[in-house]
Protein backbone atom coordinates (compact mmCIF):
# COMPACT_ATOMS: atom_id res chain seq x y z
CA UNK A 1 0.00 0.00 0.00
CA UNK A 2 1.38 3.56 -0.88
CA UNK A 3 2.04 5.88 2.00
CA UNK A 4 0.87 9.10 2.98
CA UNK A 5 2.44 11.48 0.74
CA UNK A 6 2.41 14.33 3.21
CA UNK A 7 4.00 13.13 6.77
CA UNK A 8 2.77 14.34 10.47
CA UNK A 9 5.44 17.02 10.59
CA UNK A 10 4.58 18.15 6.92
CA UNK A 11 7.47 17.36 4.69
CA UNK A 12 6.72 16.29 1.53
CA UNK A 13 10.13 13.86 0.48
CA UNK A 14 10.70 12.97 -2.94
CA UNK A 15 13.78 10.92 -3.73
CA UNK A 16 14.63 9.56 -6.56
CA UNK A 17 16.74 5.99 -7.62
CA UNK A 18 18.31 5.40 -11.21
CA UNK A 19 18.70 2.19 -13.23
CA UNK A 20 20.39 1.13 -15.99
CA UNK A 21 19.17 -1.76 -17.89
CA UNK A 22 21.68 -3.10 -20.58
CA UNK A 23 19.66 -6.37 -20.62
CA UNK A 24 17.02 -8.02 -22.52
CA UNK A 25 13.52 -7.46 -21.04
CA UNK A 26 11.38 -10.56 -22.91
CA UNK A 27 7.72 -9.82 -22.88
CA UNK A 28 4.81 -11.69 -25.24
CA UNK A 29 4.22 -10.20 -28.58
CA UNK A 30 1.83 -11.08 -31.21
CA UNK A 31 4.28 -13.31 -33.35
CA UNK A 32 2.50 -16.18 -34.55
CA UNK A 33 4.48 -19.27 -34.05
CA UNK A 34 3.89 -22.45 -35.25
CA UNK A 35 3.94 -25.63 -33.18
CA UNK A 36 4.76 -28.98 -35.88
CA UNK A 37 3.64 -32.07 -34.56
CA UNK A 38 4.21 -35.43 -35.91
CA UNK A 39 3.76 -38.96 -34.70
CA UNK A 40 3.34 -42.97 -36.04
CA UNK A 41 1.00 -45.42 -34.54
CA UNK A 42 2.02 -49.26 -34.58
CA UNK A 43 1.22 -52.22 -33.47
CA UNK A 44 2.81 -53.11 -29.98
CA UNK A 45 3.10 -57.02 -30.74
CA UNK A 46 3.80 -57.19 -34.48
CA UNK A 47 5.38 -53.38 -35.46
CA UNK A 48 2.96 -53.01 -38.04
CA UNK A 49 1.74 -49.55 -39.06
CA UNK A 50 -1.56 -48.91 -37.93
CA UNK A 51 -3.82 -47.13 -40.65
CA UNK A 52 -7.66 -45.12 -39.94
CA UNK A 53 -6.81 -44.91 -35.80
CA UNK A 54 -8.43 -42.05 -34.49
CA UNK A 55 -5.38 -39.42 -32.48
CA UNK A 56 -6.29 -36.69 -29.74
CA UNK A 57 -4.66 -33.49 -29.41
CA UNK A 58 -5.63 -30.86 -26.89
CA UNK A 59 -4.31 -28.41 -23.99
CA UNK A 60 -2.85 -29.33 -20.85
CA UNK A 61 -5.69 -28.13 -18.25
CA UNK A 62 -3.04 -28.22 -15.84
CA UNK A 63 -1.63 -24.57 -17.64
CA UNK A 64 -4.13 -22.55 -16.47
CA UNK A 65 -4.25 -18.66 -18.52
CA UNK A 66 -3.66 -20.71 -21.98
CA UNK A 67 -5.82 -20.74 -24.75
CA UNK A 68 -7.91 -23.76 -25.31
CA UNK A 69 -7.45 -26.21 -28.34
CA UNK A 70 -8.37 -29.46 -29.44
CA UNK A 71 -7.91 -31.51 -32.60
CA UNK A 72 -9.46 -35.15 -33.84
CA UNK A 73 -6.71 -36.64 -36.40
CA UNK A 74 -6.55 -40.18 -38.28
CA UNK A 75 -3.29 -42.08 -39.15
CA UNK A 76 -2.92 -42.40 -42.59
CA UNK A 77 -1.61 -45.67 -44.46
CA UNK A 78 1.70 -45.30 -43.30
CA UNK A 79 0.39 -45.00 -39.49
CA UNK A 80 1.59 -41.43 -39.20
CA UNK A 81 -0.72 -38.34 -38.46
CA UNK A 82 0.01 -34.58 -38.55
CA UNK A 83 -1.06 -30.97 -37.09
CA UNK A 84 0.38 -27.52 -37.39
CA UNK A 85 -1.06 -25.49 -34.72
CA UNK A 86 -0.52 -21.46 -34.58
CA UNK A 87 -0.15 -19.88 -31.75
CA UNK A 88 1.12 -16.66 -30.06
CA UNK A 89 2.17 -17.76 -26.63
CA UNK A 90 5.78 -18.38 -25.99
CA UNK A 91 5.66 -21.53 -24.71
CA UNK A 92 3.19 -24.25 -23.27
CA UNK A 93 2.15 -27.76 -23.17
CA UNK A 94 -0.15 -30.27 -25.10
CA UNK A 95 -1.53 -33.92 -24.98
CA UNK A 96 -1.76 -36.44 -27.01
CA UNK A 97 -3.49 -39.35 -26.67
CA UNK A 98 -5.35 -42.57 -28.21
CA UNK A 99 -6.68 -45.80 -26.81
CA UNK A 100 -5.71 -49.38 -27.45
CA UNK A 101 -8.27 -52.23 -29.30
CA UNK A 102 -9.57 -52.62 -25.08
CA UNK A 103 -9.82 -49.09 -24.95
CA UNK A 104 -6.87 -48.40 -22.54
CA UNK A 105 -5.70 -44.49 -22.62
CA UNK A 106 -2.31 -44.12 -23.98
CA UNK A 107 -1.11 -40.57 -23.45
CA UNK A 108 1.58 -38.26 -23.47
CA UNK A 109 2.68 -34.36 -22.51
CA UNK A 110 4.39 -32.66 -25.16
CA UNK A 111 6.13 -29.22 -24.38
CA UNK A 112 7.28 -26.54 -26.89
CA UNK A 113 9.62 -23.33 -26.29
CA UNK A 114 10.10 -20.11 -28.99
CA UNK A 115 13.37 -18.47 -27.66
CA UNK A 116 15.40 -17.68 -30.88
CA UNK A 117 13.05 -19.71 -33.70
CA UNK A 118 9.32 -19.35 -35.27
CA UNK A 119 8.58 -23.07 -35.19
CA UNK A 120 8.61 -26.17 -32.57
CA UNK A 121 8.97 -29.87 -34.19
CA UNK A 122 7.48 -32.77 -31.86
CA UNK A 123 7.28 -35.97 -32.36
CA UNK A 124 4.84 -38.59 -30.63
CA UNK A 125 4.85 -41.97 -31.69
CA UNK A 126 2.49 -44.33 -29.98
CA UNK A 127 2.60 -48.28 -29.57
CA UNK A 128 -0.67 -49.62 -29.16
CA UNK A 129 -1.97 -53.25 -28.19
CA UNK A 130 -3.99 -54.36 -31.12
CA UNK A 131 -4.59 -58.30 -31.93
CA UNK A 132 -4.63 -58.44 -35.34
CA UNK A 133 -1.90 -60.92 -36.76
CA UNK A 134 0.49 -59.37 -39.43
CA UNK A 135 1.90 -60.40 -42.36
CA UNK A 136 4.29 -62.89 -42.33
CA UNK A 137 7.13 -60.52 -42.80
CA UNK A 138 6.86 -57.44 -41.34
CA UNK A 139 10.02 -55.12 -40.83
CA UNK A 140 10.60 -53.37 -37.97
CA UNK A 141 13.45 -51.25 -36.09
CA UNK A 142 14.49 -49.08 -33.54
CA UNK A 143 17.44 -46.26 -33.03
CA UNK A 144 19.33 -44.45 -30.65
CA UNK A 145 21.51 -41.50 -30.30
CA UNK A 146 25.19 -42.22 -29.90
CA UNK A 147 26.57 -41.19 -27.14
CA UNK A 148 29.51 -39.37 -27.59
CA UNK A 149 30.00 -35.54 -28.60
CA UNK A 150 28.40 -36.06 -32.04
CA UNK A 151 25.12 -35.82 -31.44
CA UNK A 152 24.12 -36.52 -35.35
CA UNK A 153 25.15 -40.00 -34.47
CA UNK A 154 22.63 -42.53 -34.45
CA UNK A 155 22.60 -46.29 -34.24
CA UNK A 156 19.89 -48.45 -36.31
CA UNK A 157 19.06 -51.64 -34.68
CA UNK A 158 17.06 -54.37 -36.95
CA UNK A 159 14.39 -56.22 -34.92
CA UNK A 160 12.56 -57.93 -37.34
CA UNK A 161 11.20 -61.06 -35.90
CA UNK A 162 11.42 -63.73 -38.75
CA UNK A 163 14.17 -66.97 -38.72
CA UNK A 164 15.17 -66.84 -42.40
CA UNK A 165 16.24 -63.43 -43.02
CA UNK A 166 18.69 -62.77 -45.81
CA UNK A 167 18.56 -59.19 -46.87
CA UNK A 168 18.56 -55.69 -45.42
CA UNK A 169 18.59 -52.23 -46.96
CA UNK A 170 18.32 -48.81 -45.10
CA UNK A 171 17.52 -45.56 -46.51
CA UNK A 172 18.42 -42.96 -43.94
CA UNK A 173 16.21 -39.98 -45.62
CA UNK A 174 19.29 -37.86 -46.64
CA UNK A 175 20.35 -39.55 -49.51
CA UNK A 176 22.53 -42.42 -47.97
CA UNK A 177 22.30 -45.93 -47.69
CA UNK A 178 23.45 -48.88 -45.99
CA UNK A 179 23.01 -52.96 -46.64
CA UNK A 180 24.28 -53.47 -42.87
CA UNK A 181 21.65 -55.77 -40.12
CA UNK A 182 22.62 -52.82 -37.31
CA UNK A 183 24.47 -50.12 -39.06
CA UNK A 184 25.63 -46.55 -37.48
CA UNK A 185 24.85 -43.32 -39.08
CA UNK A 186 25.87 -39.68 -39.52
CA UNK A 187 23.89 -37.19 -40.33
CA UNK A 188 25.13 -33.98 -41.22
CA UNK A 189 22.78 -31.38 -41.10
CA UNK A 190 19.40 -31.10 -39.44
CA UNK A 191 15.41 -31.52 -40.07
CA UNK A 192 13.48 -34.06 -40.29
CA UNK A 193 14.28 -37.49 -41.67
CA UNK A 194 12.26 -40.37 -42.69
CA UNK A 195 14.19 -43.23 -42.75
CA UNK A 196 13.19 -46.28 -45.22
CA UNK A 197 13.88 -50.04 -43.72
CA UNK A 198 13.57 -53.24 -45.91
CA UNK A 199 14.02 -56.33 -45.16
CA UNK A 200 14.07 -59.74 -47.47
CA UNK A 201 13.62 -63.34 -45.88
CA UNK A 202 13.59 -66.52 -47.62
CA UNK A 203 9.75 -68.26 -47.49
CA UNK A 204 9.25 -71.51 -49.11
CA UNK A 205 12.55 -71.11 -51.45
CA UNK A 206 10.86 -67.62 -52.13
CA UNK A 207 12.54 -64.17 -51.57
CA UNK A 208 9.65 -61.81 -49.77
CA UNK A 209 10.11 -58.41 -48.57
CA UNK A 210 9.03 -55.80 -46.21
CA UNK A 211 8.63 -52.29 -45.88
CA UNK A 212 8.78 -49.71 -43.03
CA UNK A 213 9.57 -45.70 -41.96
CA UNK A 214 10.07 -44.17 -39.14
CA UNK A 215 10.31 -40.10 -38.75
CA UNK A 216 13.89 -39.13 -36.80
CA UNK A 217 14.02 -35.12 -35.73
CA UNK A 218 17.51 -33.31 -35.29
CA UNK A 219 16.99 -29.97 -33.92
CA UNK A 220 19.32 -27.21 -34.35
CA UNK A 221 19.20 -27.06 -30.34
CA UNK A 222 19.24 -29.56 -27.60
CA UNK A 223 16.50 -29.23 -25.31
CA UNK A 224 16.41 -30.43 -21.69
CA UNK A 225 14.13 -30.31 -18.31
CA UNK A 226 15.15 -28.27 -15.39
CA UNK A 227 13.80 -28.07 -11.85
CA UNK A 228 14.27 -28.63 -8.09
CA UNK A 229 12.73 -28.61 -4.60
CA UNK A 230 12.69 -25.05 -2.39
CA UNK A 231 13.16 -25.30 1.31
CA UNK A 232 12.81 -23.37 4.21
CA UNK A 233 15.57 -25.26 6.48
CA UNK A 234 14.16 -29.09 5.71
CA UNK A 235 11.00 -28.52 4.43
CA UNK A 236 9.33 -27.16 1.86
CA UNK A 237 7.70 -23.76 1.55
CA UNK A 238 4.10 -23.81 1.02
CA UNK A 239 3.71 -20.93 -1.86
CA UNK A 240 6.04 -19.80 -4.15
CA UNK A 241 7.08 -18.57 -7.57
CA UNK A 242 10.41 -19.54 -9.77
CA UNK A 243 12.22 -17.69 -12.57
CA UNK A 244 14.27 -19.05 -15.20
CA UNK A 245 16.67 -16.48 -17.02
CA UNK A 246 18.88 -17.26 -19.62
CA UNK A 247 22.40 -15.73 -19.92
CA UNK A 248 23.50 -15.26 -23.55
CA UNK A 249 27.26 -15.38 -24.88
CA UNK A 250 27.54 -11.32 -24.11
CA UNK A 251 26.74 -11.94 -20.52
CA UNK A 252 22.95 -10.62 -20.96
CA UNK A 253 19.90 -11.90 -18.87
CA UNK A 254 16.93 -12.50 -20.80
CA UNK A 255 13.82 -13.73 -18.97
CA UNK A 256 12.36 -17.29 -20.20
CA UNK A 257 9.94 -18.08 -17.95
CA UNK A 258 7.82 -17.37 -14.81
CA UNK A 259 6.01 -20.35 -13.05
CA UNK A 260 4.10 -21.05 -9.12
CA UNK A 261 4.45 -23.79 -7.17
CA UNK A 262 2.32 -25.14 -4.29
CA UNK A 263 3.26 -26.82 -0.88
CA UNK A 264 5.51 -29.49 -2.29
CA UNK A 265 7.79 -26.98 -3.13
CA UNK A 266 8.86 -28.14 -6.06
CA UNK A 267 9.46 -25.87 -9.11
CA UNK A 268 10.33 -27.09 -13.15
CA UNK A 269 10.47 -25.53 -16.43
CA UNK A 270 10.19 -27.57 -19.15
CA UNK A 271 11.82 -27.94 -22.79
CA UNK A 272 14.74 -25.36 -22.23
CA UNK A 273 17.91 -24.78 -24.99
CA UNK A 274 21.09 -26.13 -24.01
CA UNK A 275 22.71 -23.14 -22.11
CA UNK A 276 23.69 -21.58 -19.31
CA UNK A 277 21.06 -20.09 -16.72
CA UNK A 278 20.24 -18.95 -13.47
CA UNK A 279 17.03 -19.59 -11.24
CA UNK A 280 15.15 -17.48 -8.60
CA UNK A 281 12.62 -18.42 -6.45
CA UNK A 282 10.76 -16.50 -3.69
CA UNK A 283 7.62 -16.74 -1.25
CA UNK A 284 4.41 -15.68 -2.66
CA UNK A 285 2.27 -12.59 -0.90
CA UNK A 286 0.09 -15.99 0.27
CA UNK A 287 2.57 -17.74 1.84
CA UNK A 288 3.70 -17.75 5.30
CA UNK A 289 6.91 -17.20 4.49
CA UNK A 290 6.51 -13.63 2.92
CA UNK A 291 9.26 -11.03 4.69
CA UNK A 292 10.41 -14.10 6.86
CA UNK A 293 12.68 -15.42 3.95
CA UNK A 294 14.12 -13.72 0.98
CA UNK A 295 13.86 -13.69 -2.61
CA UNK A 296 16.89 -16.67 -3.58
CA UNK A 297 19.33 -17.62 -6.48
CA UNK A 298 20.58 -21.30 -7.24
CA UNK A 299 23.45 -21.82 -5.04
CA UNK A 300 21.59 -19.83 -2.15
CA UNK A 301 22.46 -16.29 -2.69
CA UNK A 302 20.09 -13.37 -2.59
CA UNK A 303 21.90 -11.07 -5.13
CA UNK A 304 21.98 -12.29 -9.12
CA UNK A 305 26.09 -11.41 -9.72
CA UNK A 306 26.41 -14.43 -6.65
CA UNK A 307 24.40 -17.18 -7.68
CA UNK A 308 25.63 -20.26 -9.38
CA UNK A 309 25.21 -20.62 -12.86
CA UNK A 310 23.05 -23.86 -14.29
CA UNK A 311 25.23 -25.10 -17.07
CA UNK A 312 22.16 -26.88 -18.57
CA UNK A 313 23.92 -29.67 -20.50
CA UNK A 314 21.35 -32.53 -19.77
CA UNK A 315 17.82 -32.98 -17.74
CA UNK A 316 18.61 -31.76 -14.16
CA UNK A 317 15.86 -32.00 -11.64
CA UNK A 318 18.53 -31.49 -8.62
CA UNK A 319 18.80 -28.06 -8.87
CA UNK A 320 17.69 -27.47 -5.19
CA UNK A 321 17.34 -23.64 -3.05
CA UNK A 322 17.30 -23.11 0.62
CA UNK A 323 15.92 -19.52 0.83
CA UNK A 324 17.60 -17.20 2.83
CA UNK A 325 16.95 -15.54 5.99
CA UNK A 326 17.27 -11.72 6.21
CA UNK A 327 18.74 -10.31 9.51
CA UNK A 328 15.17 -8.26 10.06
CA UNK A 329 14.32 -5.06 11.27
CA UNK A 330 12.91 -3.14 14.58
CA UNK A 331 9.66 -1.57 14.65
CA UNK A 332 9.13 1.98 15.14
CA UNK A 333 7.42 4.92 13.48
CA UNK A 334 9.07 5.19 10.32
CA UNK A 335 8.29 4.38 6.61
CA UNK A 336 9.67 4.04 3.21
CA UNK A 337 7.49 4.01 0.01
CA UNK A 338 6.89 4.57 -3.47
CA UNK A 339 6.23 3.24 -6.99
CA UNK A 340 8.19 1.49 -9.64
CA UNK A 341 8.06 2.22 -13.15
CA UNK A 342 9.30 1.17 -16.12
CA UNK A 343 9.76 4.30 -18.99
CA UNK A 344 9.72 4.12 -22.69
CA UNK A 345 7.83 0.82 -23.18
CA UNK A 346 4.53 0.45 -25.32
CA UNK A 347 1.56 1.40 -22.72
CA UNK A 348 0.29 -1.80 -22.44
CA UNK A 349 3.05 -3.42 -21.26
CA UNK A 350 3.75 -1.10 -18.32
CA UNK A 351 1.68 -3.42 -15.62
CA UNK A 352 3.30 -6.24 -17.01
CA UNK A 353 6.58 -5.18 -15.26
CA UNK A 354 5.67 -3.10 -12.19
CA UNK A 355 4.88 -5.58 -10.56
CA UNK A 356 6.51 -8.20 -8.11
CA UNK A 357 10.44 -5.97 -8.48
CA UNK A 358 12.23 -6.62 -5.36
CA UNK A 359 13.17 -3.90 -3.69
CA UNK A 360 15.40 -4.88 -0.35
CA UNK A 361 16.42 -2.97 2.64
CA UNK A 362 19.83 -2.14 3.91
CA UNK A 363 21.13 -0.79 7.13
CA UNK A 364 24.04 1.60 6.91
CA UNK A 365 26.41 -1.14 7.54
CA UNK A 366 25.37 -2.89 4.66
CA UNK A 367 23.39 -5.94 6.32
CA UNK A 368 20.54 -7.05 4.50
CA UNK A 369 17.24 -6.23 6.69
CA UNK A 370 14.43 -7.59 4.56
CA UNK A 371 12.81 -7.33 1.23
CA UNK A 372 9.00 -6.21 0.24
CA UNK A 373 7.95 -6.52 -3.75
CA UNK A 374 5.84 -4.33 -5.65
CA UNK A 375 2.10 -4.50 -6.26
CA UNK A 376 0.64 -4.49 -9.54
CA UNK A 377 0.20 -1.05 -9.61
CA UNK A 378 3.91 -0.42 -8.54
CA UNK A 379 4.00 0.40 -5.10
CA UNK A 380 6.24 -0.78 -2.05
CA UNK A 381 6.46 0.37 1.37
CA UNK A 382 8.65 -0.65 4.40
CA UNK A 383 5.93 0.40 7.14
CA UNK A 384 6.71 1.00 10.59
CA UNK A 385 10.15 0.95 10.64
CA UNK A 386 12.39 2.55 13.48
CA UNK A 387 14.13 5.86 12.62
CA UNK A 388 17.25 5.37 10.95
CA UNK A 389 19.42 5.31 8.33
CA UNK A 390 18.78 2.38 5.01
CA UNK A 391 19.82 2.10 2.07
CA UNK A 392 17.06 0.54 -0.98
CA UNK A 393 18.29 -1.41 -3.70
CA UNK A 394 15.39 -3.03 -6.73
CA UNK A 395 17.16 -6.33 -7.27
CA UNK A 396 16.55 -7.27 -11.03
CA UNK A 397 18.22 -10.05 -12.75
CA UNK A 398 21.13 -8.45 -15.07
CA UNK A 399 20.29 -5.04 -14.00
CA UNK A 400 23.62 -3.74 -12.72
CA UNK A 401 21.61 -0.68 -10.13
CA UNK A 402 23.21 1.25 -7.46
CA UNK A 403 21.33 1.77 -3.56
CA UNK A 404 20.00 4.76 -2.68
CA UNK A 405 20.02 6.23 1.11
CA UNK A 406 17.61 7.25 3.10
CA UNK A 407 17.73 8.64 6.40
CA UNK A 408 14.83 8.80 8.46
CA UNK A 409 14.37 11.39 11.83
CA UNK A 410 12.39 12.70 14.15
CA UNK A 411 12.00 15.77 12.02
CA UNK A 412 11.65 13.59 8.67
CA UNK A 413 10.31 10.00 9.92
CA UNK A 414 8.27 8.97 6.70
CA UNK A 415 10.16 8.99 3.17
CA UNK A 416 6.74 7.86 0.96
CA UNK A 417 7.30 9.32 -2.60
CA UNK A 418 10.17 7.44 -3.75
CA UNK A 419 10.36 6.73 -7.51
CA UNK A 420 12.30 4.27 -9.24
CA UNK A 421 12.63 4.73 -12.63
CA UNK A 422 13.17 1.13 -15.03
CA UNK A 423 14.36 2.49 -18.58
CA UNK A 424 15.10 -0.33 -21.30
CA UNK A 425 16.43 2.00 -23.38
CA UNK A 426 18.89 3.99 -20.66
CA UNK A 427 18.39 6.06 -17.75
CA UNK A 428 16.39 8.99 -17.04
CA UNK A 429 15.81 11.12 -14.07
CA UNK A 430 12.37 13.18 -12.42
CA UNK A 431 14.00 16.33 -10.40
CA UNK A 432 11.04 17.73 -8.10
CA UNK A 433 9.10 20.62 -8.35
CA UNK A 434 11.27 21.52 -11.31
CA UNK A 435 15.00 22.37 -8.67
CA UNK A 436 17.91 20.21 -9.83
CA UNK A 437 20.25 19.25 -6.96
CA UNK A 438 23.91 19.59 -7.72
CA UNK A 439 25.02 16.02 -6.94
CA UNK A 440 22.70 14.87 -9.81
CA UNK A 441 23.67 17.07 -12.71
CA UNK A 442 25.92 14.27 -13.97
CA UNK A 443 24.16 11.03 -13.92
CA UNK A 444 25.30 7.76 -14.20
CA UNK A 445 26.74 5.96 -17.23
CA UNK A 446 25.33 3.74 -19.22
CA UNK A 447 25.30 1.27 -20.48
CA UNK A 448 27.41 -0.38 -17.67
CA UNK A 449 29.81 -2.30 -18.49
CA UNK A 450 29.63 -1.27 -22.25
CA UNK A 451 30.57 -2.89 -25.43
CA UNK A 452 29.85 -0.10 -27.72
CA UNK A 453 28.79 3.60 -27.14
CA UNK A 454 28.87 5.27 -23.98
CA UNK A 455 26.14 7.88 -22.61
CA UNK A 456 26.46 10.53 -19.69
CA UNK A 457 23.51 11.79 -18.71
CA UNK A 458 23.82 15.74 -18.30
CA UNK A 459 21.41 18.02 -16.69
CA UNK A 460 22.38 21.97 -16.78
CA UNK A 461 21.39 25.45 -18.72
CA UNK A 462 22.06 25.40 -21.65
CA UNK A 463 25.06 27.02 -23.00
CA UNK A 464 27.05 25.50 -20.04
CA UNK A 465 30.55 24.44 -20.22
CA UNK A 466 31.30 20.57 -20.48
CA UNK A 467 34.60 19.11 -20.05
CA UNK A 468 34.82 15.21 -20.35
CA UNK A 469 38.35 13.13 -19.59
CA UNK A 470 38.66 9.73 -19.51
CA UNK A 471 41.12 7.92 -17.12
CA UNK A 472 42.21 3.98 -17.08
CA UNK A 473 43.13 2.91 -13.06
CA UNK A 474 46.51 4.07 -13.48
CA UNK A 475 45.37 7.91 -14.33
CA UNK A 476 46.52 7.63 -17.63
CA UNK A 477 44.31 10.31 -19.64
CA UNK A 478 43.31 8.04 -22.34
CA UNK A 479 40.65 10.49 -24.32
CA UNK A 480 39.72 14.51 -23.75
CA UNK A 481 36.87 16.47 -25.18
CA UNK A 482 35.10 19.99 -24.53
CA UNK A 483 31.98 20.67 -25.83
CA UNK A 484 28.77 23.49 -25.32
CA UNK A 485 25.19 22.03 -24.05
CA UNK A 486 22.76 23.02 -26.24
CA UNK A 487 19.64 22.20 -23.92
CA UNK A 488 18.64 21.32 -20.75
CA UNK A 489 19.25 17.32 -20.79
CA UNK A 490 22.02 15.61 -22.84
CA UNK A 491 23.46 12.50 -23.05
CA UNK A 492 26.74 13.18 -24.66
CA UNK A 493 28.01 10.15 -25.86
CA UNK A 494 31.51 8.53 -26.14
CA UNK A 495 32.47 5.36 -28.59
CA UNK A 496 34.89 2.54 -26.84
CA UNK A 497 35.70 1.24 -30.01
CA UNK A 498 39.32 2.31 -29.18
CA UNK A 499 39.23 1.13 -25.55
CA UNK A 500 40.67 -2.08 -24.62
CA UNK A 501 38.61 -4.04 -21.89
CA UNK A 502 38.75 -2.87 -18.26
CA UNK A 503 37.41 -0.57 -15.64
CA UNK A 504 37.98 3.17 -15.93
CA UNK A 505 36.59 6.98 -14.40
CA UNK A 506 34.99 9.13 -16.89
CA UNK A 507 35.28 12.75 -15.10
CA UNK A 508 32.72 15.26 -16.35
CA UNK A 509 33.14 19.22 -15.35
CA UNK A 510 30.26 21.25 -15.99
CA UNK A 511 30.21 25.03 -14.70
CA UNK A 512 33.90 24.08 -13.16
CA UNK A 513 31.91 22.14 -10.62
CA UNK A 514 33.90 18.27 -11.14
CA UNK A 515 32.16 14.77 -11.05
CA UNK A 516 33.98 11.44 -11.09
CA UNK A 517 31.75 8.01 -12.44
CA UNK A 518 33.10 4.29 -12.85
CA UNK A 519 32.49 2.55 -15.81
CA UNK A 520 33.39 -0.66 -17.41
CA UNK A 521 34.25 -1.67 -20.78
CA UNK A 522 33.42 -5.45 -21.64
CA UNK A 523 33.58 -7.45 -24.69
Amino acid sequence: MKLNLINKHNYRITSLLMLVIFVNISYSSNTINHVIISGQVTNMEYGNPVEGHTIYIKSDSTQTGRSRYSKVLKTNIEGYYYDTIATTEDNGSLIIYTYDHFGVSCDTTVYFRFIDRGKSVIIADFAIYLPYQAEELQARFKYFQKSGRDRNQFKFIDQTNHKYLVGWQWDFGDGTTSNLQNPTHSYQSYGLFKIKFTVTAIVNNIPIKSTITKQLYIGETEYYHLGGHVFSEYFPIDDGRAYLYMIDSLNRYTSIDTMTFDTLGYYYFFHIPKGDYVVKVEPTYESEYYGKLMPTYFGDKPFWEEAETIHLKHTNWECNIKLMEPNGIFDGEGGLGGKVEYINLPHSYQELFVEGVHIYLFDDSNNLLTCKYSDSSGDFSFDFIELNTYWLYPEIAGVHAEKIRMELTPEIPIISDIEILIDVYGIDYIFPGGEIDSDEIVGLPYPNPVSGTLSLPVYSMPGSKLAIDIFDMYGNKIFSKQVDLMTNHSNYQVSTANIKSGTYIIRAVVNEKTYNKVFIVAR
